[in-house]
């Protein structure tokens, strides 16, 4: 809903209103007055501004043929404007088009051409086309800026932080918007996009309390404008903002006022309000009234092709029918709900994308001049040796003297090429070497100069030396903060980089957020050591970029030639098994290339081929362990566990064979079939039990989490309320935007989640309030140390069952295997228990444990799901 909002505002205030310069003087009164109605129902009525242009068109073709093309270009103009609003934008590009083509032929640079590459620049935003509607943003801007039309700038602001908004880069939309404030602050229709647009950005980024103070400041504006479209939006909105603060009681009034414009003069607006007053019965238990609300939103909706608005009222719809029982009516609802979330993640990447290619293009557009410029440079020396040769042959004629001077000429202009040519050459291979944005050494320079630095080393008996730097938490800052504080983080990195390297070592950028030093000559080891900390100690810790505090880590791997390798490649494989080990061992420190690193990368390498061989030949396996009541005893469900059974070295932990998994990307495919597989086995289970199944930090991570859960709830008839997801703390250290936006859209299905082995890892409580666990689990480590008297380990239990009661969370203890660690955890409050005291992992599934009944589980990972995956 938010999207097609920002739209409508933004073209709602994008119109300039004063008619083209090029007219005011010449055009019929006829013409002007059907071009001033035109604008005049544009906003509120673009059905009528639609006829009202193509009758100004037909005026203009009666005009004078002198005054005819302009005419005709206003015209189609505001035709093209009407179609755009009326959300026809294939309709609208030829239009628009031809009045561009016209303007730039008769009138460039005029205030009208400015308005068409704006109008252009909206179609391609509205048609997914971002990378081209920037360029025309930016020359419109430049235009206005020689016209001084300082609130046509404001507008150009505005619909740049519109694609920000697509981007989801919140900070950055805010930053638009208030340049576009301080440029031009004197108007209502802008100042009621600014304000809706900003609240947007806040309530995107949770802040409620800030989003409903924007949204009364727009609510005011569109008042004093009195339309009622778009009153009717801004109280959605603010609706929704004092929904999320808890105050049903103001939504509700307010939804209710939003109903009583709409009804008068914005019946197109109601469904969303209805939809609105179901999320707030629902929230309120009020199931009777909140189906009544969303079947009113969804009168006459095709669930398969409902457009972006609906999104939020599909999971509030997909809620209420859980709640009633209606599965087959939620699970429509459902599938709506990821057709639309899955479109707005594809169009946040792609926009993210576009808006990196643009910032490409222009980091490349210096270079792509710098060739131009040498081509040039080139022509004009032979053009000038054309020149010399020819004065030369006509003065010999007449005195020998003249072709002294001729001569002398010839010299000094060629002199004066070669010197620009070799200029321009000097600074394309720079370009070259270089990286664009930092001005570090580039990927290719580094490797000629590690090579150099080997073949030195190996001359003179010496050594070198290459450390790679990887920063940690770097994609954290992208991600919360935006690409334009990361690139500016990039640069104080290089900057640090190169006062620790000095004139002796050279500093490279690898690439995204690695950069590495290579160090031609070392004399000792403590040489390295002390280098490699200086780096960290500089680089870890918090930053000010741009009055921005930002916090980052750094992790080196260091190897050492021709000791470790003669070769560029492989030394520089080494120093990457070096880096890899100190991220596994808790990153932030400097670690050197030794020998068992490799064994241990092959050891890697032959168990991840024998995992690729195991998904084809069925060795895989999903076993079940019972989760019991801690008072009754009775099982209320089952964690799967998968199982790789080996043919040559039997069972392979799962800590051993998941991190690799991971890392050879196979953890989806694999996590896809066991979510299939168990589902397909839940659903033979008594009602009651739960399943519950865990899910890899990447999983969440990958974006297509949600879709295969909706696939495996659907195929097997499974109710989304007894699946369980565990996560362990893992999944927040890095993208929190995406990883809390995707953990909630699981949430919003009516999945529960379960937060694994709490108290292990960073144990930040921030988590359980961001992902809303039901459930959280205590790691066997306590329940050990609990049962034998730990005092460290019964506060940390006891602290944690607290806080879970509070919340109105459940508890379990893992890894119970005797009486006395079940009336230890029963006693300390823990609500659910698990271990080998009830059951081992098994295929045989029954409401009540009973281990002695219980054989391992067989349910293999078969060849035709891998070929379904594959196909």
């Amino acid at each position: 809903m938010g999207r097609k909002i920002i739209a409508a505002l933004m073209f709602s205030s994008a119109l300039t209103i004063p008619a083209v310069h090029a007219q005011t003087k010449t055009a019929p009164s006829a013409f002007e007055a059907q071009i001033a109605d035109t604008k005049s129902s544009m906003m509120s009525n673009p059905g009528n501004a639609l006829k009202s242009a193509r009758k100004a068109a037909i005026i203009a073709n009666a005009m004078p043929e002198e005054e005819a093309a302009l005419a005709i270009a206003t015209s189609q103009w505001l035709e093209g404007e009407a179609l755009t609003r009326l959300n026809k934008p294939k309709e609208a590009t030829p239009v628009i088009a031809s009045a561009l083509k016209t303007v730039e032929r008769v009138a460039p640079s005029t205030k009208l051409n400015a308005d068409l590459l704006k109008s252009s620049a909206a179609i391609a935003i509205q048609t997914g086309r971002v990378e081209q509607a920037l360029p025309m943003l930016y020359e419109a801007y430049r235009i206005y800026g020689t016209l001084d039309q300082k609130r046509s700038q404001a507008i150009i602001l505005h619909n740049i932080g519109s694609i920000y908004y697509e981007a989801r880069d919140y900070p950055r939309v805010l930053d638009y918007y208030d340049q576009a404030k301080s440029i031009y602050a004197d108007d209502p229709a802008l100042n009621l996009s600014s304000y809706n647009n900003r609240g947007n950005a806040h309530r995107d980024m949770g802040k409620f309390g800030k989003a409903e103070m924007e949204y009364a400041k727009a609510l005011a504006v569109a008042k004093e404008m009195d339309s009622p479209l778009l009153q009717t939006r801004i109280l959605t909105n603010l609706a929704f903002a004092q929904y999320s603060q808890g105050d049903l009681a103001k939504a509700e009034k307010t939804t209710l006022a939003g109903l009583s414009i709409a009804q008068a003069g914005a019946a197109d607006w109601e469904p969303f309000l209805w939809g609105t007053r179901a999320k707030i019965a629902l929230a309120a238990n009020r199931l009777p009234e909140a189906e009544r609300f969303i079947r009113k939103a969804f009168k006459g909706v095709d669930l398969q092709s409902s457009t972006m608005s609906y999104r939020d009222y599909h999971s509030t719809a997909y809620q209420v029918f859980s709640a009633l029982g209606r599965y087959k009516e939620a699970l429509k609802h459902l599938a709506a709900f990821k057709r639309l979330d899955d479109n707005g993640r594809e169009l946040a990447a792609s926009t993210n994308s576009a808006l990196l290619a643009a910032q490409f293009d222009d980091a490349n557009r210096e270079l792509e001049i710098s060739k131009l410029e040498a081509k040039q440079a080139q022509r004009e020396l032979l053009l000038a040796k054309s020149q010399t040769i020819l004065r030369y042959t006509s003065l010999v004629l007449v005195v020998a003297f003249a072709v002294i001077g001729a001569l002398f000429f010839a010299v000094v202009s060629v002199r004066r090429r070669r010197k620009a040519v070799s200029a321009v050459n000097a600074k394309l291979s720079h370009a070259a070497r270089h990286d664009l944005l930092t001005g570090l050494a580039n990927r290719r320079y580094y490797r000629d100069l590690l090579s150099d630095a080997l073949v030195s080393a190996h001359e003179n008996g010496d050594r070198c030396a290459v450390m790679l730097i990887d920063l940690d938490r770097f994609k954290t800052v992208n991600d919360t903060l935006g690409h334009n504080i990361g690139d500016k983080l990039l640069c104080h990195v290089a900057e640090l980089l190169k006062q620790a390297a000095g004139d002796k070592i050279h500093a490279v950028r690898l690439g995204g957020d690695e950069f590495a030093l290579v160090i031609p000559n070392i004399e000792n080891d403590g040489e390295i050591e002390r280098l490699g900390q200086k780096v960290i100690e500089d680089l870890c810790g918090t930053h000010s970029i741009n009055g921005t505090s930002v916090n980052i880590g750094a992790t080196i791997g260091i190897a050492v030639g021709p000791r470790d390798s003669d070769d560029v490649q492989t030394l520089t494989r080494c120093a990457d098994l070096a880096l890899y080990h100190g991220k596994e061992s808790g990153r932030g420190q400097c670690v050197r290339y030794q020998k068992f690193m490799q064994v241990e990368a092959d050891e890697r390498h032959i168990l991840e081929n024998d995992l690729r061989d195991a998904l084809k030949n069925g060795d895989l396996s999903v076993a079940y362990q019972s989760i019991v009541d801690a008072n009754s005893e009775e099982v209320i469900g089952y964690e799967s566990l998968l199982r790789w059974n080996h043919p040559t070295r039997g069972e392979i932990s799962p800590t051993i064979f998941i991190p690799i998994a991971e890392e050879a990307r196979l953890i989806g495919n694999i996590g896809d079939w066991v979510l299939r597989t168990a589902c397909a086995q839940a659903k033979s289970w008594p009602d009651h039990v739960r399943l519950s199944v865990n899910v890899s930090a990447l999983q969440v991570e990958g974006g297509g989490l949600a879709n295969n859960i909706i696939g495996a709830l659907a195929s097997s008839g499974l109710s989304p309320e007894r699946l369980e997801l565990e996560v362990t703390e893992s999944v927040f250290l890095d993208n929190h935007e995406k990883t809390d936006a995707t953990l909630e859209s699981l949430r919003s299905l009516g999945i529960n989640l379960v937060l694994d082995d709490f108290g292990t890892g960073y144990s930040s409580l921030g988590y359980l309030r961001r992902a809303s666990f039901s459930t959280i689990k205590i790691d066997r480590s306590f329940v050990k140390s609990a049962t034998r008297g730990s005092t460290e380990s019964l506060a940390i239990i006891r602290a944690i069952v607290s806080m879970a009661q509070e919340l109105g969370m459940k508890t379990t203890a893992e890894g119970i295997e005797n009486i006395r660690e079940m009336d230890v955890m029963r006693d300390l409050g823990c609500t659910q228990l698990q271990g080998y005291l009830f059951s081992r992992p098994t295929e045989s599934v029954s409401s009540k444990p009973d281990s002695a009944r219980d054989i391992p589980a067989v349910i293999p990972f078969s060849n035709t799901e891998l070929k379904r995956k594959a196909g």
